[in-house]
């Protein structure tokens, strides 16, 4: 399958992501890509996490870089400023200024960690946390993310395989109680190119990560709206070969179907009129 857009992209700023915007928007453009968004780790006021996300510091160094390289490329692709944000109540007011006041033009849930009421981060997996309530920690984030409505879709739904090396009665019950959220509210989910890269050794046992083929065959028998997320980390995984390989094989082991991204957007857009 021939992929022609990316709306999931990273930069150096990160801090475990390389080079800059122009460096992968070049790529794409010679690949043929007819659209493309730079949604870098949200960079949140206060918050300091080295090496998941830039300081707050880099926001206008960010959207100045980005409208640059817009205006360069202005004749062969559009391109849009987006974040890749973890849902979280103690940052939404931010959320919706970004999307209102900053210039930005889109956000994706990539809930990797959750944020309490204090903005202290905690993670979902760990050696001591049982996978039940891990599961459920993160499936009640993911719910909350769908039923705000500011993000255009959820990034790596299925992340939670991560932490499992079988597909349990746990990863049964997860998948279909985050299915039925996305159908309930009309959620968009993304197959993640980059989890085809992930090392699923660890510890000594083989992980499922992500995607999970199971996931995404449960999701093939719904109406879900599914996108492509490249999430590139490193402009050279855009020309990379292998990856449109194993996406091909990928849709033929699970039948999934890619909806219309630009059906997605406008829609997107819409609703955030109504909302922010």
């Amino acid at each position: 399958m021939k992929i022609d857009y990316c709306l999931h992209s990273h930069t150096f700023r990160c801090g475990h992501a390389v080079r800059d915007i122009e460096d992968y928007v070049s790529l794409a453009t010679a690949k043929g890509y007819k659209m493309y968004g730079v949604s870098d780790h949200v960079f949140l006021p206060g918050i300091h996490n080295p090496e998941i996300r830039g300081d707050y510091t880099l926001f206008s160094d960010y959207v100045s870089t980005y409208q640059l390289v817009k205006e360069k490329y202005k004749n062969d692709i559009k391109m849009y400023l987006g974040f890749e944000c973890e849902y979280s109540n103690y940052f939404l007011d931010y959320y919706r200024s970004l999307l209102k006041e900053k210039g930005v033009d889109y956000l994706i849930c990539g809930q990797h960690c959750g944020f309490d009421s204090n903005a202290k981060l905690y993670g979902y997996f760990g050696p001591d946390i049982p996978l039940s309530v891990a599961f459920e920690k993160y499936k009640k984030d993911i719910a909350e993310a769908m039923k705000c409505g500011l993000f255009l879709y959820i990034a790596h739904p299925d992340i939670y395989f991560m932490a499992a090396t079988e597909v349990n009665d746990e990863c049964k019950k997860v998948t279909k109680e985050i299915i039925d959220l996305a159908i309930k509210f009309d959620a968009v989910l993304e197959v993640n190119r980059g989890g085809f890269f992930r090392d699923h050794h660890r510890d000594g046992k083989i992980y499922i990560d992500y995607p999970a083929e199971y996931f995404w065959k449960e999701v093939a028998k719904t109406n879900i709206k599914v996108v492509f997320g490249g999430d590139f980390h490193d402009p050279k995984e855009i020309i990379d070969e292998r990856y449109p390989r194993m996406l091909d094989e990928f849709i033929k082991n699970t039948n999934i179907k890619f909806s219309d991204i630009s059906e997605i957007y406008i829609k997107y857009k819409e609703k955030l009129k109504t909302i922010i």
